[in-house]
């Protein structure tokens, strides 16, 4: 059992230095900016939001996100600053975040331009005194191994870019330009930031004055691992009660299908959004967990309950 265990920890720790460096969130509908930093200050009021995820529940050292952002419109949205602070952790890893935005929107014609810059500041930890590490004949056994807890510190920049036409939007974004390195010692030389891109679109139809459909797409790739993939499809009832569905492929499995997850939004007031995501996981880590939880709060500053005359359905454009 022992063996299992350690062998599922070497996995996960691979995953997270070289491929799942960017937690993943179901819910990237209703906050983009977690996504792409153009999308700081796009609306005509600022907004913060709350996001926690606990992913494969029940399984002991599995990854679990902590998140808050800020969305700051000035010069009527033309300019838009943001802001990120969030905690990540996986098995013995734990990493926290910064980020600081600055986006510009260009006018053309009918659509809209947002370029972005970003800068990352990130503090790394792990933890190899950690009781949950385990070996056969015991960790200390092992000469590769140094016990005690690194703490890294590293900074990145990033870009982004989203365009905007009526009911679509098409979106580019990479976090990470630099292949910022963790240090000189024994466990971080070969522990790099490698650069991802993100592609998104989406579209909102509108079925009558009640009634909205939303789709998404959410495309992740990165030179050392696999892709992953979100199709998203989703029902906007009086721009109140929000439901819809989240099918996720990629991340090396065989059967293409990762997870499928059913999200619950609620938006009581113009002001105030709740928004809960269950994910159900397809791949054989199924049998060790109970499925994935994520909860949204946003609370928006500014925002008037008759929002039409500015843009439909803002909330998704």
């Amino acid at each position: 059992m022992r063996i299992e265990l350690l062998a599922i920890f070497c996995l996960m720790l691979t995953l997270q230095l070289n491929g799942q460096q960017d937690a993943l969130h179901t819910q990237f509908g209703y906050n983009k900016l977690v996504i792409n930093p153009a999308f700081a200050g796009k609306e005509y009021y600022s907004s913060v939001s709350v996001m926690v995820r606990d992913q494969w529940n029940g399984f002991d050292g599995a990854p679990n996100h902590q998140l808050i952002s800020a969305s700051i419109p000035l010069q009527k949205s033309k300019v838009g600053l943001g802001f990120i602070g969030s905690r990540s952790s996986i098995g013995i890893e734990d990493r926290l975040e910064l980020k600081g935005i600055y986006a510009y929107q260009i006018r053309l014609g009918l659509s809209r331009l947002r370029l972005a810059l970003q800068a990352t500041g990130r503090r790394y930890s792990i933890d190899f005194t950690d009781d949950r590490l385990l070996a056969i004949d015991g960790v200390n056994e092992d000469p590769g191994l140094v016990f005690q807890n690194y703490n890294i510190n590293t900074f990145n920049a990033g870009i982004g870019a989203l365009y905007t036409i009526k009911k679509m939007y098409f979106g580019l974004s990479v976090p990470r330009l630099l292949n910022a390195q963790y240090g000189q010692d024994r466990i971080s030389d070969f522990t790099r930031e490698e650069r991802i891109m993100y592609a998104m679109f989406g579209y909102i139809f509108t079925v009558n004055d009640k009634v909205q459909l939303t789709s998404q797409v959410l495309y992740k790739a990165t030179k050392i691992a696999p892709y992953d993939l979100d199709i998203q499809g989703g029902l906007i009832y009086n721009e109140d009660y929000h439901i819809g569905l989240n099918f996720r492929s990629g991340g090396g499995n065989e059967n293409r299908g990762e997870s499928l997850a059913l999200i619950i939004g609620l938006e009581p007031t113009s002001q105030l959004f709740f928004g809960f995501a269950y994910d159900f996981t397809f791949s054989k880590i199924r049998r060790h967990e109970t499925g994935t939880l994520e909860a949204i709060l946003q609370y928006n500053i500014g925002k008037k309950s008759d929002s039409s005359q500015y843009i439909t359905n803002p909330r998704y454009f």
